[in-house]
């Protein structure tokens, strides 16, 4: 399995590939959503570390704190180097690719919004003044096969 900053670093490499960047709110973001896709497609979490809910939305811990000093610049893929140490199948990577190519029109704060939507795993794990609360990988996969099933039923 996969840690956030394999998935982090792919992301980074696509934005690199069409000379867009990547601040930390939206590296985050994506990273969460593909975890999330991944889950409700796979039944398999596609990276290790844990999800927390926090005031302001899911959050990868690990990849905030790397990620963090950048604020709202982009973040450099040097820095993840340090982190990431798998290579990607090139079936995770075309997956990565396909969540790019639907969210990397969003900002951080638009990404961020969808993340916060009522009946969200974020919105039902949520607990104020609870610190490190973790979003199971349960509740998301659930919430992400319910967005897959309501999609097949459209077409």
């Amino acid at each position: 399995m996969y840690n956030c900053f394999d998935i982090a670093k792919q992301f980074l490499k696509l934005a690199n590939e069409e000379n867009l960047g990547l601040e930390p709110m939206k590296l985050l973001k994506l990273t969460y959503i593909a975890q999330g896709w991944y889950l409700g497609f796979y039944d398999k979490p596609l990276f290790a570390n844990n999800i927390e809910a926090w005031k302001y939305g899911p959050v990868i811990p690990d990849l905030y704190h790397v990620t963090k000093r950048f604020g709202s610049r982009n973040v450099d893929i040097e820095t993840l180097e340090l982190w990431s140490d798998n290579k990607l199948k090139s079936t995770d990577q075309d997956f990565i690719k396909a969540v790019w190519n639907v969210y990397k029109k969003y900002s951080g704060l638009d990404l961020s919004s969808i993340t916060h939507m009522k009946d969200t795993p974020w919105y039902d794990s949520y607990e104020p003044n609870v610190s490190h609360k973790i979003i199971r990988n349960d509740i998301i996969r659930s919430h992400y096969k319910k967005l897959i099933d309501e999609r097949r039923n459209q077409s």
